[in-house]
C-alpha cells in the first residue's frame, strides 16, 4: 500500500479499528466529557430521551449505558469515573517491565553498544510502549536518526497503534504508515505521514504533509509549510523519500495479546493484537455506575434536622426566620406551636450509606475486568499489602504470571529484533559495530526479600549443598562475573575457606613418605 494521497482518514479499511481505539483511549484517559461524547454517539447529546435509547442493537445498548444517558439541562452531572482502565494498563506494563530485561552479547563491542542504548532510555521507552500496547493492542518500535538531537547514536521511540496504518501479511509487518497531528485549529487539521517500506531491497521513508479536517486527509502541502516538518525537507530526495541504508523495514511491531476476536474476519485487521480493554467496556461502565451510586448515597445520606416552624428564630419583619444548628444555648423562642400540634420537636434524619454492598459490587466487577484481561485481582492489590514469599505471590497470582509468560515470549523475540535493527542503523549512520541479535532474558518479576534469601543461603551452607560462588550469585543476582569473583575471593580470605587444614601431628607428611623420623620415631642414621 503506497502512502495515501488524500480521501477519508483513517482509510475506510481501518475505520473499525480506529473507532475502537477512540473508545479505548477515552477509557484510558478517563475524561468524563470524552466518555460522554463517545457513548452518546460521538457528542450528540440532548436533555430528552431519544428514540435510540429504546431500540435494540448496538445504538440502543450504548445509549443505555451510564455514560450514554443524557444529562438534564437543569441538573448537575454527578457521574464519576474510576480510573480502573488506566490502572489495568499500568499494571499490565509493570508486570512485564517492573524489572528491566537483561540484554547480553558475547561480542564486547556489541555489548558496549547495547549498554549505550540502555543508558539512552530503552527501559523507560519499553515500559511506556507496553502500556500503549495494553490499551490499544499494538505498539511500534522504531529507531530515529537525528544528529542534531543525538549526535552519538539513534533514538529509540514507541508509536501507539492509533498513530499507525500497518500492512500485515501472514502475521508479519511488511510496511506501515506512521502519522501525527501537527496542528488542529478552527476545524483544520495538519497531519504528517511517514511511510516506511522496502523497495528493491532498500529500506526507505517517504514523508508527506497534508492539510484537511477531522475526517478527511485533505490536500498535500510542501514540508516547508509547517515549522515542525520543515527540517525533513533537508534530508529527503526529489520523491520526498529518505533512504534508511538498510535492507529491511526499520519498524518493529509488538502485539499485546492474541488471537484477535473482534476483527478476525477482516483481512486488514485480523492480525492486529488484542487490547486489554476489548470486551471490558461494559464492566468499566458498571464500575463507574456503582461508584457514582456510592457517592450519591454519601451525598444524600448526610444527617438532616427537620425543624418545626415554631422553633425558628424570627429575624424581624420581612427578614424571615432561621435555625442555627451549631448554637448550644437558646433563650425562649418567641413563637407558638402550630394549631394542629404538628412538629412538636426536632426530627433527625440519617439515611444508611450502603458502603459494604457498594464495595462488594465494585470489587466483583473489578475482579471480572481483571480476569478478562488475563490478570489476577491480587495483582491490582485487592487483597491488601500483606507480606508473602515469592512462592506465595506466584500461587495467588497464577493467572497474571501465565499471562506474563505468554507476553514475554512475544516481547523477547521482538525486542531482540528491535535491538538488532537499532544496531544496524547505528552501524550505517554512526559507524557502530556490526549488528548482532542479543540474548534477551526477562526477570522473575517477583523478588524475594533479603531476609528470605539470606535464610535460604544459610540452609544451603549448613547442608553443604552449594558452593560459595552459587550462594553469592543467589544473594546478588544483578552482579556480573567479575563482581562475583571478587566477592568469593574476599569471603575465602576472611573465613579461611579453601586453605588446607592445620596438621599439628604431621600425619600428612607421614602418609606422603616424607617423615624425617624412622618407623620407631627415632631419627634415621
Amino acid at each position: 500500500m503506497p502512502i495515501p494521497t488524500g480521501g477519508a482518514w483513517p482509510p475506510p479499511a481501518y475505520a473499525p479499528a480506529y473507532d475502537a481505539y477512540r473508545d479505548w483511549d477515552a477509557w484510558y484517559v478517563g475524561d468524563p466529557g470524552e466518555l460522554q461524547a463517545v457513548y452518546s454517539r460521538r457528542g450528540v447529546s440532548t436533555p430528552r430521551v431519544r428514540p435510540s435509547q429504546l431500540v435494540g442493537g448496538v445504538v440502543g445498548m450504548l445509549s443505555r449505558w451510564m455514560w450514554g444517558n443524557p444529562v438534564r439541562s437543569d441538573q448537575r452531572d454527578t457521574r464519576l469515573h474510576v480510573p480502573v482502565p488506566a490502572d489495568l494498563a499500568a499494571t499490565s506494563a509493570g508486570l512485564l517491565f517492573s524489572e528491566p530485561p537483561t540484554l547480553t552479547s558475547e561480542t564486547l563491542e556489541v555489548q558496549a553498544a547495547i549498554e549505550r542504548l540502555i543508558e539512552g532510555g530503552l527501559h523507560t521507552t519499553l515500559r511506556h510502549a507496553a502500556e500503549h500496547a495494553s490499551v490499544l493492542g499494538d505498539v511500534y518500535l522504531r529507531p530515529v536518526v537525528d544528529k542534531e538531537v543525538s549526535p552519538a547514536g539513534a533514538i529509540v521511540t514507541a508509536v501507539p497503534a492509533d498513530a499507525a496504518i500497518p500492512v500485515i501479511r501472514w502475521g508479519r509487518l511488511t510496511e506501515v504508515t506512521l502519522w501525527s497531528t501537527l496542528e488542529e485549529s478552527a476545524g483544520t487539521v495538519v497531519r504528517l505521514l511517514e511511510h516506511h517500506d522496502v523497495a528493491r531491497g532498500a529500506g526507505r521513508i517517504t514523508y508527506a504533509l497534508y492539510e484537511g479536517d477531522a475526517t478527511d486527509l485533505g490536500r498535500a502541502i510542501p514540508l516547508t509549510e509547517h515549522l515542525s516538518a520543515a527540517y525533513l525537507a533537508k534530508v529527503v530526495d526529489e520523491t520526498s523519500a529518505q533512504a534508511t541504508g538498510l535492507d529491511r523495514l526499520d519498524v518493529v511491531r509488538i502485539p499485546n495479546a492474541g488471537p484477535q476476536r473482534r476483527w478476525r474476519k477482516l483481512a486488514a485487521l485480523k492480525s492486529l493484537g488484542r487490547s486489554d480493554m476489548d470486551g471490558n467496556e461494559p464492566l468499566f461502565d458498571r464500575i463507574d455506575e456503582v461508584w457514582t451510586a456510592w457517592m450519591r448515597d454519601i451525598r444524600i445520606g448526610q444527617g438532616r434536622i427537620t425543624v418545626p416552624e415554631y422553633m425558628l428564630q424570627s429575624n424581624g419583619a420581612g427578614a424571615g426566620a432561621t435555625w442555627d444548628a451549631d448554637r448550644e444555648v437558646y433563650s425562649a423562642i418567641n413563637a407558638l406551636p402550630t394549631p394542629q400540634g404538628a412538629g412538636v420537636g426536632l426530627t433527625v434524619s440519617q439515611f444508611a450509606i450502603r458502603h459494604v454492598e457498594h464495595k462488594a459490587t465494585a470489587d466483583a466487577l473489578m475482579e471480572a475486568a481483571m480476569r478478562h484481561a488475563g490478570l489476577s485481582a491480587q495483582t491490582m492489590g485487592e487483597e491488601g499489602d500483606v507480606a508473602m514469599t515469592a512462592t506465595e505471590a506466584t500461587a495467588r497470582e497464577r493467572q497474571s504470571f501465565v499471562t506474563r509468560g505468554d507476553r514475554t515470549t512475544v516481547w523477547k523475540a521482538e525486542l531482540g529484533s528491535y535491538v538488532e535493527l537499532h544496531l544496524a542503523l547505528e552501524r550505517v549512520h554512526f559507524g557502530g559495530p556490526a549488528e548482532e541479535r542479543p540474548n534477551v532474558e526477562f526477570g522473575d518479576s517477583v523478588t524475594e526479600s533479603p531476609e528470605v534469601v539470606a535464610r535460604t543461603a544459610q540452609l544451603l551452607h549448613a547442608a553443604e549443598a552449594a558452593s560459595i560462588e552459587t550462594k553469592v550469585r543467589m544473594v546478588h543476582p544483578e552482579w556480573d562475573k567479575e563482581q562475583v569473583a571478587d566477592e568469593v575471593k574476599k569471603i575465602k580470605e576472611e573465613t579461611g575457606a579453601g586453605q588446607p587444614a592445620p596438621d599439628p601431628a604431621g600425619r600428612f607428611g607421614q602418609l606422603a613418605g616424607n617423615d624425617p623420623a624412622g618407623q620407631d620415631g627415632q631419627p634415621e642414621e
